[in-house]
């Protein structure tokens, strides 16, 4: 009997899942430097080709976990997406600041050891993450500038959050999540334009 989409799509997911609790149990109990792709596939009970099919490597495999994460947490914290306002943004913003703060505790799940990760392989994987739940979020939303593609929307929006998370991280002076996503919120609701208005009304 031929294999149809919807099974093989479910036998992809059983596959990549298998792979990623196989991941973080060889990660607790090797760290990351010293994982290989055996270690993975012996746990997991799949052959390497199997993993290759799925992941190129074991960084790839690594942000896969981290954007799922990232996903999970908004999931789990936000209240549901038809009910987003200026105070739920506010909300997602500062959870995933401090989701860039644990990113050497694997968001704050220190029994699994994770490496001190490259803030280029972190941020990709949180884009990633961030991307997938604001387009899920806008594909729900009514009233969406129709000029510009939702996944514009999403990714600039993605960046302009994560960019702030790093200049956070990279400061000397100590901002709390609620002060940098306050700032967040603020350009992106008003807009550079209303920011510069408002500054030209005070001099």
């Amino acid at each position: 009997m031929a294999t149809t989409p919807k099974n093989r799509d479910r036998r992809v997911q059983r596959t990549q899942h298998l792979l990623k609790q196989a991941f973080v149990e060889v990660l607790t109990e090797k760290g990351f430097p010293a994982i290989s792709i055996q270690d993975v596939t012996d746990r997991a009970n799949v052959n390497r080709a199997t993993f290759y099919a799925h992941f190129p490597d074991k960084y790839a495999l690594l942000e896969a976990l981290i954007s799922e994460k990232i996903q999970q947490t908004l999931s789990e914290t936000l209240p549901p997406v038809s009910q987003w306002d200026r105070n739920t943004l506010h909300l997602f913003i500062r959870i995933v600041l401090e989701c860039y703060d644990g990113r050497d505790r694997s968001l704050h799940r220190p029994e699994e050891i994770m490496p001190q990760l490259e803030p280029a392989t972190f941020e990709r994987a949180a884009h990633e993450g961030v991307v997938k739940f604001l387009l899920a979020w806008l594909n729900q939303q009514g009233n969406i500038c129709p000029q510009v593609p939702l996944e514009t929307i999403a990714h600039m929006m993605s960046w302009a959050i994560l960019g702030a998370a790093t200049q956070r991280w990279q400061m000397s002076t100590t901002i709390s999540s609620e002060e940098m996503a306050n700032a967040v919120v603020l350009v992106m609701m008003e807009g550079i334009k209303q920011l510069t208005l408002s500054g030209s009304a005070s001099d």
